[in-house]
């Protein structure tokens, strides 16, 4: 990868582009260095996704990390989910179970409904505190040795 760089046009709400404006001035910065600032930190975050050999459950960490902002942001169903997880999967056995994904699916939801959906998958009762980080345990334990 070069250094050649390339223009791109964004549409942003009067209010992000507001905070970008503050954020700048505040810096002491340029827009245009809060948007490459913006834009670098996602991507690395999210790296697990351009990286083309992490696929089924490697992609889970990266998930289950930050499943309530990439379902707020993107609308990820149990559908679109399992595409991302599992379409790329050619080992047998590799894939994550739609069971699984559902759970995925709910971040975002109520803790409640995640309660509940835990409560039929897995007979296990949690706090409302402990959702995401009993999550977390769950599909690690289950998928480490995948």
């Amino acid at each position: 990868m070069g250094n050649k760089t390339s223009c791109i046009s964004v549409r942003l709400s009067e209010s992000d582009h507001s905070k970008i404006k503050t954020t700048a001035k505040t810096l002491q910065v340029r827009h245009s260095d809060i948007m490459r600032y913006a834009i670098k930190t996602t991507l690395t975050r999210l790296s697990a996704f351009h990286n083309p050999e992490l696929t089924g459950p490697a992609l889970l960490p990266t998930i289950i990390e930050h499943c309530n902002e990439l379902n707020r942001h993107f609308d990820l169903d149990a559908d679109k989910l399992d595409n991302i997880i599992n379409a790329e999967v050619v080992t047998p056995g590799r894939q994550v179970a739609r069971s699984d994904i559902e759970l995925l699916a709910l971040c975002g939801m109520p803790t409640e409904m995640i309660q509940q959906r835990f409560i039929q998958a897995t007979g296990i009762k949690l706090k409302a505190n402990e959702v995401y980080q009993f999550m977390k345990k769950y599909l690690a334990e289950k998928y480490q040795a995948a």
